[in-house]
């Protein structure tokens, strides 16, 4: 009858940071659009922000700790060039340009193709940075992890009915072959 400690604190989706959040509202917007040009809504799946992708990319920008402020700088510096070759080339910012002309920016940085300009070699790296975070952030959401088909994190009902005869057996050679079987 020992007292319980409470419940579970949320992990997986946390009240607040721990420090503070450094993207300004017009750099999230500008994130939501570009991950919702990475991971669209398709059919019942749902678009990165509408899983919150843009809130995940602004806790791992404010991060303190080394990989994250190396992501910083160089995701700062993609939102500002993404931003800069828009107003070059149609006159206004990323987010108020047509899809057709986001796309055709996107297009220019998205893979790192063996005949990628010089001038789009730097971006690339840095939007495919942005990229693979956005979808570690999606495919880490409920609604990734279910498109994706994850059975794990799920409690099995009843006892545990332990590993089989045929696994025991494969774990006791291999310790057997390292000298450390029982």
């Amino acid at each position: 009858m020992a007292k319980g400690y409470g419940k579970d604190p949320n992990l997986i989706i946390p009240h607040s940071s721990p420090w503070p959040k450094i993207l300004t509202a017009g750099q999230i917007t500008l994130v939501a659009v570009l991950a919702d040009i990475i991971v669209p809504r398709d059919g019942n799946v749902p678009s990165a922000t509408e899983v919150n992708v843009p809130d995940v990319i602004n806790e791992w920008m404010s991060a303190p700790y080394a990989w994250q402020q190396a992501d910083r700088l160089t995701i700062h510096s993609a939102l500002v060039w993404i931003n800069d070759e828009s107003t070059i080339r149609f006159s206004k910012s990323f987010i108020k340009l047509s899809s057709k002309q986001q796309i055709e920016i996107i297009d220019n940085i998205a893979y790192q193709k063996q005949d990628l300009a010089e001038e789009f070699i730097k971006i690339a790296n840095a939007f495919s940075r942005l990229r693979k975070l956005v979808l570690a952030a999606f495919f880490c959401s409920p609604a990734g992890t279910k498109d994706l088909g994850y059975q794990g994190n799920a409690p099995i009902m009843g006892d545990y009915p332990g590993p089989t005869d045929e696994a025991m057996e494969h774990l006791n050679q291999k310790l057997a072959e390292l000298g450390l079987s029982l």
